[in-house]
This record gives structure tokens, C-alpha cells and sequence, in this order.
């Protein structure tokens, strides 16, 4: 697990030295907020491999900032390479311990520097949603990309944040009992943009509530989001969040590893092919070149063998079930999946296909037959009620997609296989109509949320 934002120098004795020796934590990212806590910050970092830090000056700060604590901050930055951000940075217009338009001078002065120097940005907001956003694109802050920490904000401007390329982190907030804002807002955060993080020794999550937190209390969070977010286990939130935050603070190995298999919440997933044949408006790979998928780049420079898969998944009764899913279309490669299916089905393993129902404009009808008994379950992607609205959101290039997609649902359920089709509750999608049309067909019926992949 990393904790993306603590202060290790503010806490007591005994918390900091159980935090530095708790080897569950991959990495600590320790902040400073005014020139005290950025000498300590620095030193720490030099001090312990694992820890790294961000700098920067605080709002309630402000007041005090002048241009010579600014090339203070340049110098330092330019020359500590364990220096990863720079902040917290922003606006707090809650407790506004700084004039208003002094905090906004100095978070504009701040993301200048920040575009120079190539560092991401860690960003306070408090009361202050749609200032920040507006300061955040003036001062063209997607250069650099970073953290919203501690993020207490709406939906909205999660979504603004997410499309000027920050990372979403959240705090033990998220356990707080009259904090359900805030989870239907985690629930919804683009899986491959979530962080988690302490600010310890402030914000202790619920169970431990009232004591001075420390960054082993993260793992309490991490059991609420992986609550909160569907097919999602411990692991996968701890591997998810600390590859995220490896991609974003340049750190580790940055995450990406190319991926034939993963595993999520005891499944596992083959990723048979990269190639697709939609170029749906939603998935990631099409809007920012982005394979992250709770914590595994799932991509590979070329299509794996059929060997080199069946060498990668092993005994098949070790997980729930195994899915070809990947970013592209796993029927693009039928006998390569023939195969593997085979493989598992003889092992005692359970199949499923995530397709995009398009087997039939490439691949005669009859060949599903061929995968009768080595399929358990076809999961489809149908994503529209209509022919207009799946043209729209799916971008096919054939002019009778949507027709393809409905006949290969009802060719699987007229041949014995169990079908589940779904659809993302992307803008313009009609789900109550799509979910209509899949009981009309005899299918099962799932809903998906729009940037929770995984």
C-alpha cells in the first residue's frame, strides 16, 4: 500500500516508528506545507528509501509567501530528485486564514513553477470547487497532472478534475459514518484515477476516530472502498491504488508491466488480444491511451500464444472462474480461446467471455456451436437500446452492429449458454430502456457504471 499524503514528521515517536518499519507500506509520501515542514520533509525522504515527498506552500500559508520563498521552493525541487510533487497547494476559503486573492496568487505562482519543473501538483480545496477548477485550467495545470487530496468535493467536479488528468485521493473521510456523499462519489471515480492516504496524523479513520492517525490506519480505508466498488477485493484495492500512485509520482515500477493474465477479486483474466472493433466514447483506451486496470497495464506488445497463456493460468480451480477479458475483443481470436477454454474445462475450471457481440460479422454463425461446454457464461457489452444511441456511443464501423449484437445474443440463448448483457450508464444511454430490451430478449441484465473498469 502507499500512502500518498501523510506528515511523518508530525507524528508522535512511537507512530512514526512503527510506520517506517510496517513493511506493508510500499511507499510513504510525506508533505510539506510551509518552510518547517519542508526542511523535515526533505529530510525524511533522504533518510528512508521508502519515503518521498511533496513540497509546496499551504493556503492558510499565504499570507506569509513572498517571491523569495518561491525560488526557495524552484532550488529545492530542482535539485532533491526524491522531491515527487509540489504542494499541498490551493484554495481554502472554509477557514481563510490567508486573504482570498493572496491564496490565489500564491497557487498560481505555485503551478507555474510546478509546469516548469515537469512535477504533478497536490491540491487543497476546501470550499473552493469551482475556483480551483477555473485556477487549475487558466494556469493549465493538465501539463503536469496530480492529486486532489483528501477529496471531499462533488461528483462534477470530480469529473473535472479526472479530465484535467488528476488522481483522485481519498482519506479516512470516506469511513466516516454522515460521509456518504463521499462514497457515492468513490463509487463512480475512474478506478485507474483513485488513491487513498492518511493526511495522519489528522483524520483518523472511524474505527479509530478521535486518536491521532498514522498511515497504517490506511488499511481501514481501503476495507471501505473495497466495499464500495463492485468485484473488488482488499488486494485488488491495495494493488490498484499503489500502481496508480506509482503512474502519477513517477515512482516504482510505474506500473506498466505488459499483462497476459491478471487476477482481481479472486478471478482471473486473460488478456487474449490488444485489437478491438468498436471504438466505444467511454473505454479508456480510446479517450486517453490508458490500459490501467485496478492496478495492471493490460497490454501486450503482441498477441500471446496459446502456450504461453495455459503456462500463466495454471490450475483453473484455484479462482472463481476464468474470463477472457482484456482491452480488445477475445472472439477475434476464436481458436485461440477454443483452446484455452478446452484447457480450463478439462482442468475443472468455470469460463467466461466478456464480448462486445460482434462474433458474427467475422465469424460464420454456426461456429459458436463449437464452444458449447467449454463457455459456461457470455457476458455482452450491448451499451445502447437502439441502433442511433449504439452507433453513437460504440462507434462500429459495420452499419448492422447493433443488429449483430442482438442476433449473437439470442444465437447464445437459443443454443444453452448462460448470457449476461450489460451496459454503461454513459450520458445519452437510456439504461432503463437497454435493461427493457435485455428481459425482452431473455438475458440477464447488468448495470455498469461509467469508469469503473474492472
Amino acid at each position: 500500500m502507499i500512502d500518498t499524503h501523510c506528515h511523518l514528521d508530525l507524528l508522535k515517536k512511537e507512530d512514526f516508528e512503527e510506520t517506517v518499519k510496517d513493511e506493508s507500506l510500499e511507499y510513504l509520501l510525506t508533505v510539506g506545507y510551509d518552510r518547517k515542514t519542508i526542511r523535515n520533509a526533505l529530510k525524511l525522504a533522504q533518510e528512508y528509501e521508502h519515503v518521498y515527498c511533496a513540497i509546496g506552500f499551504h493556503p492558510h500559508e499565504a499570507d506569509k509567501v513572498t517571491d523569495e520563498d518561491i525560488e526557495w521552493l524552484r532550488e529545492l525541487a530542482k535539485s532533491n530528485p526524491k522531491v515527487k510533487a509540489l504542494g499541498e497547494m490551493g484554495l481554502d476559503f472554509y477557514k481563510n486564514h490567508s486573504d482570498r486573492k493572496k491564496q490565489e496568487e500564491v497557487f498560481r505562482k505555485q503551478l507555474a513553477l510546478a509546469r516548469e519543473l515537469g512535477l504533478p501538483v497536490v491540491i487543497h480545496m476546501r470550499d473552493a470547487e469551482e475556483e480551483t477548477i477555473r485556477i487549475l485550467k487558466e494556469e493549465r495545470a493538465y501539463e503536469v497532472g496530480g492529486i486532489m487530496h483528501c477529496y471531499t468535493g462533488s461528483y462534477e467536479t470530480m469529473k473535472k478534475a479526472v479530465d484535467l488528468g488528476f488522481y483522485i485521493s481519498y482519506s479516512g473521510i470516506l469511513t466516516y459514518k454522515n460521509a456518504e456523499g463521499v462514497r457515492e462519489v468513490a463509487k463512480k471515480t475512474p478506478t485507474s484515477r483513485i488513491l487513498l492516504e492518511t493526511d495522519a496524523p489528522f483524520l483518523a479513520p472511524q474505527p479509530v476516530r478521535g486518536k491521532p492517525n498514522k498511515p497504517p490506519y490506511i488499511w481501514h480505508t481501503a476495507k471501505v472502498l473495497a466495499e464500495l466498488l463492485p468485484n473488488t477485493s482488499l488486494e485488488d484495492v491495495d494493488r490498484m491504488t499503489s500502481e496508480n500512485a506509482k503512474l502519477i509520482l513517477n515512482i516504482g515500477n510505474n506500473g506498466r508491466r505488459e499483462t497476459i493474465t491478471y487476477v482481481i477479486n479472486g478471478k482471473l483474466y486473460i488478456n487474449l488480444t490488444n485489437k478491438c472493433n468498436l471504438h466505444c466514447v467511454f473505454c479508456q483506451r480510446e479517450r486517453e491511451r490508458n490500459f490501467m486496470v485496478k492496478g495492471y497495464w493490460v497490454w501486450t506488445s503482441r498477441d500471446p500464444s496459446v502456450e504461453e497463456v495455459i503456462k500463466e493460468l495454471g490450475d483453473p480451480t484455484h479462482y472463481e472462474e476464468v474470463v477472457f477479458c482484456g482491452y480488445g475483443e477475445p472472439t477475434l481470436r476464436f481458436s485461440a480461446l477454443k483452446e484455452i477454454a478446452k484447457y480450463v474445462k478439462s482442468k475443472g475450471g468455470k469460463v467466461r467471455v466478456d464480448t462486445n457481440g460482434l462474433m458474427f460479422t467475422f465469424i460464420p454463425k454456426g461456429k459458436l456451436k463449437e464452444l458449447k461446454g467449454l463457455v459456461d457464461v457470455w457476458s455482452v457489452s450491448l451499451n445502447a437500446p437502439d441502433k442511433e444511441t449504439y452507433e453513437e456511443v460504440c462507434k462500429p464501423a459495420q452499419p448492422d452492429a447493433f443488429e449483430k449484437v442482438l442476433e449473437f445474443i439470442k444465437e447464445a440463448l437459443k443454443e444453452g449458454f448462460e448470457v449476461v448483457v450489460s451496459a454503461v450508464d454513459y450520458p445519452g444511454v437510456d439504461m432503463e430502456r437497454t435493461k427493457k430490451l435485455v428481459e425482452e430478449l431473455g438475458a440477464k441484465w447488468k448495470w455498469r457504471h461509467y469508469e469503473v473498469v474492472g
